[in-house]
C-alpha cells in the first residue's frame, strides 16, 4: 500500500490524474487506485504495465533487459506472442526489488511521459 499511495502522490505533485497498479511477483493484483480524473482505459493499462514488469523483471518500454532499443515492430510482436497482459511495450511499469530480488512490481497509467518517472519513484520506496 506504500507504494501505491507513493505513486498517487507523485503523480498528485505533477497534476497529473493517474491509475495506479501494484502486482506481486506473479504479476497478481495486489493494489490498485484511480484519480478521480484519469481516463477509465488507464485502468487496464495500468495492471497490463504492472504485471508486465513483474513478470519480465524490467521495467516496461522499448528497451530490452540488454539495453538494446527494440525497433516498433519487433515491441508489437513481442507483445503479441507474450499476450498484452504479460508484456507491454509502453513504459511506466517498474519492477520492485529488494536485496536484489523481485517481490513485485507497480505501473502508472495517464500522465504520459511522466508515467516512467512515477513508477520508479514509487518503487524505491519500498527500499526506504
Amino acid at each position: 500500500m506504500m507504494v501505491l499511495e507513493a505513486a498517487l502522490q507523485e503523480a498528485q505533485k505533477l497534476g497529473r490524474p493517474v491509475s495506479a497498479a501494484v502486482v506481486d511477483e506473479g504479476g497478481h493484483l495486489f493494489a490498485f487506485s484511480r484519480s478521480a480524473d484519469a481516463e477509465l482505459y488507464s485502468v487496464r493499462i495500468a495492471i497490463a504495465k504492472a504485471r508486465g514488469a513483474a513478470l519480465t523483471r524490467f521495467p516496461t518500454g522499448k528497451k530490452s533487459p540488454t539495453g538494446n532499443d527494440r525497433s516498433d515492430h519487433h515491441a508489437i510482436a513481442i507483445t503479441l506472442a507474450a499476450g498484452t497482459d504479460s508484456f507491454v511495450s509502453i513504459p511506466g511499469g517498474c519492477p520492485i526489488t529488494v536485496d536484489g530480488q523481485v517481490i513485485g512490481a507497480v505501473a502508472v497509467s495517464g500522465a504520459g511521459n511522466h508515467d516512467q518517472t512515477i513508477a520508479q519513484t514509487a518503487a524505491s520506496v519500498i527500499r526506504k
